[in-house]
C-alpha cells in the first residue's frame, strides 16, 4: 500500500481521517496502530495514529509524507479502535477525546528503558572446561574467578554482577576484549509489582460446599451474553470463587481483566493475585503508576505476555489480548464512572461491550449490587447469591446510637459515650477499630455568627472546606485555596466559626480522646505520595495502627480479621443528598463498612451514630437486608421511571454569563421537545427542565441542566445523539452531555 490512513490527534477533528504517503524506508515496518509524526497545515508536525492503509488517492490531491514513526510497536489493533469508536458514539463525544483518555499520550514518546547485561561467551566456557591453569589459559587468577561466577549465575545485569563480584567496569571490558564475556543491551520491563516480589505463592483455598455450588453454577453460565451477578454478603468468600474461575480461564490459554473501583483496592487485589498466580503473569494499571511503568505494561499487554490485568476504571482501556473473563468487583461503586473531564465513561458499561467483542463472560460481584444490575440479573436468570459468611461466621449486627439522646453528652458533640466505651474495650483487648467519616477536611463550612454568612468559593456556589493541616480553606470542586479571612466579608465581624466535621477533625478528636492509641487517617488528601495507601494499609494489616479514620475508601475491600469494631460518625450523610440514587448510595456505604467488622474468628460490632434512625434505607442498612431494600427501591424507581426503567441523559449548559447559559438551555430544551413530538417520541423521551443545577456555579460558570428519561433504549439513545451532534453553540457556551450520570448535582 502506498498511503497510510491516519487520525490526527487534535481535539475537535473527530474521526475524520487523512492520508499520507509512506516513505520507502518505512514500507517494511509501518503497521496499523502505530503512533507517527505527520505535517498538518499550520500546526506543523503533530501526533497521529495509523488506522488503515490505501492504494488510492483522488486526482488533484497533493499528499504529504509521514515524517517518522514514533514507536514501531503498535499501540492498538483495529479491533481496539472499533471499541473506542463505540465509546465515542455512546457517550456523545468526539473520537480524539476518547483516544486521549484511553491511550496516555506519554506512551507515544520513547519511554523504553535499557540496561547492559553480561554473560560468559562460548570461548569463556571452553576456558573453564579446559584442564589448564589460569596462567596457562592467559588469564589472571582473579579473572578466572570472575568467569567462574558468571558461568554459575548465567546472563545477568552488568551493574548487579559488578557489585556482587566486587569487580570493576574496566576489568569486565578487558574480559570482553579477550572474547571471554559478551555484553548486550537489554530492554528492561519496569514492573510496578516489584513491591510484591517477595510475596510467596500460595495454593488456592479449597472452596466450601456453598462456594463450590456457586462456582459450578457460574461455570455453566460462562457462555451467557448477559452479565452474571454474584451477590455475596461481606466476607462470604466471593474472591475465592473469582480465583477458581481465573485459574480455569488462564489454564485454557485465555486472559483475565479484573477491575476494582479505586487505586487502593486495586493494589490490595493485585497483591492477592500475585500471591496466587505470581507477579510474572500479573500486571496492574491505574493512574498512579509511572509513565515508564505504563509504557512497559502496555507493550507487554499488546504482545500478549500478561495473563491477568488488575486495575481501576482506566484499565478497561488497556489492550489486554485474548480475554476469556472480565470480573468487576464491588460493581456498585460510583468510582467506576469518570465524572470529569470528558469522556464521562462508565467502566462497567464499556466492560460489557468489551466482553461482547471478545465473546467473554462478564462477572459482576458485590454485597450491595447496583439496583439496575440486580434487576437485570434477576430477570435474565443470571443471579447467584451467597447470603452467609464463609464458614457461617456471623455478620456484625449494627447498633444505632440516637444522637438526639446522646449528642449533648458526646465528646465535642461528635463522638458519643457508647462509641468511646467500645473503642476503649476493643483496643485494650488487642483488636482494631475503623471509624468512617465520609467527608474530607477539618470542617465542612465556615460561618459568621453575627450575620450567618457562609464563606463560599468565589468561583463555585458551594461552601469552602477548612483543612487544618495546610491551614487553608479549600474548594473540593475547583481546588481553589484561600487563607482564612480575619473578618466576615459581609458584615466585617470577626465572629467567624468553623462548623461541621471532616476526617481531619475526627482524627484530631480521636487523638485527643485516646492519646495513648496509634491513630492514622486515610483519605484522598494524604494520597499524594506514590504507594502511600499501600504502606498505610500494610501498617494497619500488621497491627501497627489501632484506630483507622477514613472516608468511603475504607468501607470496601479491607479484609483485616483483627478489626472487630466499626463506628460511623455521621450515618445520615449519604441519605441527605438531593438525588434519586441517594438512598441506594447511603444504604450501600453503611452495609459495606459494617462488613469490615468481625471478618476473622472474633465477632464484630458496628455502631451507627444518627439523628434520623427511622428512615427506611437506614433501617434496612442496620439489618443488612438487601432484598428488603431492593423491593422498596425498585417500586419507587418504576413509579417515577428511573433506571432500570429508563436511561438518564443529563445535559448541562454553562457560561460565565448567567443569562446566556439559561437562554441556551431553554432554546435547546424547546427544540428537543419539538423534535420528540414530531417523531412521536414525546411519551418515551421525557424532557425535564431546564433548571439551575443544584450546584449552580462551578469554576465561575453558571450551570443549567436538562434531564432526559430515555424509555426507547438504543433507538432513543441514537435519536438524542444525532440531535446533539447537530447543535451549534457560540464559543461562550459550554455543552456537557453526561450519559448515565452518577449524580444530578
Amino acid at each position: 500500500m502506498k498511503y497510510a490512513v491516519v487520525i490526527i490527534n487534535i481535539k475537535g477533528l473527530g474521526v475524520k481521517t487523512f492520508s499520507y504517503s509512506i516513505p520507502d524506508e518505512m514500507a517494511n515496518i509501518i503497521r496499523a496502530g502505530q503512533a507517527v509524526l505527520v505535517p498538518f497545515g499550520r500546526q506543523g508536525l503533530v501526533n497521529a495514529f495509523i488506522v488503515g492503509f490505501s492504494d488510492y488517492i483522488p486526482d488533484g490531491i497533493k499528499v504529504k509524507k509521514i515524517n517518522r514513526i514514533l514507536d514501531e510497536t503498535p499501540l492498538f489493533s483495529i479491533k481496539y479502535l472499533k471499541l473506542l469508536e463505540w465509546v465515542a458514539n455512546y457517550y456523545c463525544t468526539d473520537f480524539v477525546t476518547v483516544l486521549n483518555a484511553s491511550i496516555p499520550l506519554k506512551l507515544i514518546e520513547k519511554n523504553s528503558k535499557t540496561e547492559m547485561s553480561v554473560k560468559i561467551s562460548p570461548m569463556g566456557e571452553l576456558l573453564l572446561k579446559s584442564d589448564k591453569t589460569p596462567k596457562e589459559s592467559g588469564v589472571t587468577k582473579r579473572q578466572y574467578e570472575i568467569l567462574d561466577k558468571l558461568s554459575k549465575c548465567g546472563k545477568t545485569s552488568l551493574i548487579e554482577f559488578e557489585e556482587k563480584s566486587k569487580t570493576t567496569r574496566a576489568t569486565m571490558k578487558k574480559l570482553e576484549g579477550m572474547g571471554l564475556v559478551a555484553f548486550d543491551l537489554e530492554y528492561i520491563y519496569r514492573n510496578p509489582l516489584t513491591i510484591f516480589k517477595d510475596v510467596p505463592i500460595e495454593p488456592l483455598y479449597e472452596l466450601s460446599e456453598l462456594q463450590e455450588e456457586i462456582y459450578q453454577g457460574i461455570k455453566q453460565k460462562m457462555r451467557s451474553p448477559n452479565p452474571i451477578l454474584l451477590h455475596g454478603v461481606t466476607a462470604s468468600g466471593k474472591t475465592e470463587v473469582y480465583f477458581k474461575l481465573i485459574k480455569d480461564v488462564i489454564d485454557s490459554g485465555k486472559n483475565v481483566l479484573f477491575l476494582a473501583p479505586e487505586i487502593a483496592l486495586a493494589s490490595q487485589l493485585t497483591k492477592r493475585l500475585a500471591k496466587k498466580f505470581g507477579i510474572k503473569d500479573v500486571a496492574i494499571w491505574h493512574s498512579s503508576i509511572s509513565d515508564g511503568e505504563k509504557y512497559d505494561v502496555w507493550q507487554r499487554l499488546y504482545k500478549n505476555e500478561i495473563k491477568i490485568l488488575a486495575g481501576a476504571r482506566s484499565a478497561v482501556f488497556a489492550p489486554l489480548q485474548n480475554i476469556g473473563l472480565i470480573i468487576i468487583d464491588e460493581e456498585h461503586e460510583g468510582a467506576y464512572k469518570q465524572t470529569n473531564p470528558a469522556p464521562r465513561y462508565d467502566a462497567r458499561v464499556i466492560a460489557k461491550r468489551l466482553a461482547q467483542f471478545h465473546q467473554a463472560p462478564l462477572l459482576l460481584g458485590s454485597a450491595t449490587p447496583d439496583i439496575s444490575t440486580y434487576y437485570y440479573a434477576l430477570n435474565n436468570n443470571n443471579l447467584f447469591q451467597i447470603l452467609k459468611r464463609y464458614n457461617n461466621a456471623p455478620l456484625a449486627k449494627p447498633e444505632v446510637i440516637n444522637m438526639q439522646e446522646y449528642g449533648k453528652a458526646s465528646y465535642r458533640g461528635i463522638i458519643s459515650k457508647p462509641l468511646q466505651t467500645e473503642i476503649t474495650e476493643t483496643v485494650e483487648s488487642g483488636k482494631q477499630v475503623i471509624l468512617l467519616m465520609n467527608r474530607r477536611g477539618f470542617s465542612t463550612y465556615t460561618q459568621c455568627k453575627c450575620c450567618g454568612t457562609v464563606i463560599e468559593c468565589p468561583d463555585c456556589s458551594i461552601p469552602m472546606v477548612w483543612h487544618s493541616d495546610g491551614r487553608k480553606l479549600k474548594c473540593h470542586y475547583c481546588n481553589k485555596e484561600l487563607s482564612m479571612p480575619d473578618y466576615c466579608p459581609s458584615c466585617g465581624s470577626d465572629a467567624l466559626s468553623n462548623s461541621g466535621s471532616g476526617t481531619q477533625k475526627i482524627e484530631i478528636l480521636v487523638k485527643e480522646l485516646f492519646p495513648e492509641y496509634r491513630v492514622e487517617r486515610i483519605d484522598s488528601d494524604i494520597l499524594t505520595k506514590k504507594n502511600a495507601h499501600i504502606e498505610l494499609l500494610n501498617k494497619f494489616q500488621k497491627g501497627e495502627i489501632d484506630i483507622l479514620v477514613g472516608t468511603q475508601m475504607i468501607a470496601k475491600g479491607l479484609d483485616n480479621p483483627n478489626v472487630t469494631l466499626v463506628g460511623v460518625i455521621i450515618a445520615d450523610t449519604g441519605f441527605s443528598v438531593p438525588d434519586f440514587r441517594a438512598s441506594e448510595r447511603g444504604f450501600q456505604l453503611l452495609t459495606q463498612v459494617a462488613g469490615r467488622a468481625g471478618r476473622g474468628e472474633y465477632n464484630g460490632k458496628v455502631l451507627f451514630q444518627t439523628y434520623n434512625p427511622d428512615y427506611y434505607a437506614f433501617q434496612t442498612a442496620k439489618t443488612q437486608d438487601y432484598e428488603k431494600f431492593y423491593e422498596t427501591e425498585i417500586k419507587a424507581r418504576q413509579e417515577f421511571d428511573y433506571p432500570p426503567f429508563s436511561q438518564i441523559i443529563r445535559v448541562i449548559l454553562s457560561s460565565v454569563n448567567n443569562f446566556r447559559a439559561e437562554k441556551s438551555a431553554m432554546e435547546i430544551a424547546m427544540r428537543l421537545n419539538i423534535m420528540t413530538e414530531k417523531f412521536g417520541f414525546g411519551e418515551y423521551l421525557e424532557t425535564l427542565g431546564p433548571t439551575p443545577c443544584i450546584i449552580a456555579k462551578i469554576n465561575g460558570h453558571y450551570r443549567y441542566q436538562i434531564l432526559i428519561k430515555n424509555k426507547l433504549s438504543q433507538k432513543g439513545h441514537d435519536f438524542i445523539s444525532k440531535f446533539f451532534n447537530k447543535i451549534t453553540l457560540s464559543k461562550d457556551i459550554k455543552l456537557t452531555i453526561d450519559v448515565d450520570p452518577l449524580d444530578i448535582l
